[in-house]
């Protein structure tokens, strides 16, 4: 599967990768199943890490991305406090549609929920920023991502 979701940290920390081709069914599956069907689990959740820097293809529809919005809007709502980083590099040789997709993706975490987010383009800087931000919420300062 092109998507992996993990769940690190004593499950406060979650970590959302994405690989090669990735279509509309498979972007619904996994968050439906980690944003609705473990709503309860969800809700201890502290960060979210979603790695896209392996992703080369994106093919979702505006529907689709319209109902992602709804997931993580809803999401947000009952776990208003976690920290969203996303790790987003497309080279330049990267089709536009894919570098489209991923604007939209980007623009759905970071301005459609009440989630502190932030976009890297490397994963180290991402994680520095993660454990930052969970300290000073949280008072947590042993993250492993593991």
């Amino acid at each position: 599967m092109p998507i992996n979701i993990k769940k690190c940290d004593g499950d406060i920390g979650i970590i959302i990768e994405s690989r090669d081709r990735v279509t509309d069914q498979e972007l619904i599956d996994s968050l439906e199943k980690l944003l609705t069907h473990e709503k309860e689990k969800f809700k201890a959740c502290k960060y979210i890490l979603i790695d896209h820097s392996s992703l080369t293809s994106l093919k979702i529809t505006d529907e689709t991305v319209d109902y992602i919005s709804g997931l993580v809007k809803g999401a947000s709502s009952f776990n208003p406090d976690a920290i969203l980083a996303m790790v987003v590099y497309v080279s330049y040789g990267a089709n536009i549609d894919l570098i489209d997709r991923m604007s939209q993706m980007r623009e759905l975490f970071m301005n459609r929920s009440c989630w502190e987010s932030l976009q890297f383009k490397t994963r180290p800087y991402a994680v520095r920023w993660i454990k930052e931000k969970v300290n000073d919420k949280f008072g947590i300062d042993d993250l492993t991502f593991s």
